[in-house]
């Protein structure tokens, strides 16, 4: 279900799937981070810039996805808080946070899934409750 919820995020995010597989998949970087954001930038207007009126609720991203470098993964999982907190995290205090193993407990051992439904809803995720124990700084109240 996880892949196939990831799967039709990217498409409705405009996210290429043969790229997120290839080999180079841990090197990507979010098509929604802009480098050359400066400090006199309105965050509404660059937010509206990013967001195309089709992106579902869920997915729209947050200021942190504009502002700092971070996987595509985190953009595909329609839960804001958590990309938020993970993207401000990996920013801000790199010791906090190990990316790959998020992504290793997210992807390869079902931490978070799609339990059905709309996969842009985040009413359609559920998280296990060994990574709701052990990434709870991230999760907060999920």
């Amino acid at each position: 279900m996880l892949l196939r919820a990831c799967l039709r995020n990217a498409q409705s995010l405009g996210i290429s799937v043969q790229e997120f597989f290839s080999y180079k998949c841990m090197s990507l970087c979010s098509p929604f981070y802009r480098p050359n954001t400066t400090m006199s930038d309105d965050p509404q207007a660059l937010l509206i810039t990013v967001s195309q009126p089709s992106i579902p609720a869920h997915l729209k991203p947050t200021l942190p996805q504009i502002l700092f470098p971070h996987h595509p993964l985190l953009d595909l999982l329609p839960l804001p808080a958590l990309r938020t907190r993970a993207i401000m995290l990996a920013a801000t205090a790199p010791t906090l946070l190990d990316a790959v193993e998020l992504k290793r407990d997210i992807v390869e051992q079902g931490g978070i899934v799609c339990r059905g439904g709309k996969p842009w809803d985040m009413h359609s995720w559920v998280a296990a409750p060994w990574f709701l124990k052990k990434w709870r700084l991230l999760l907060g109240d999920f």
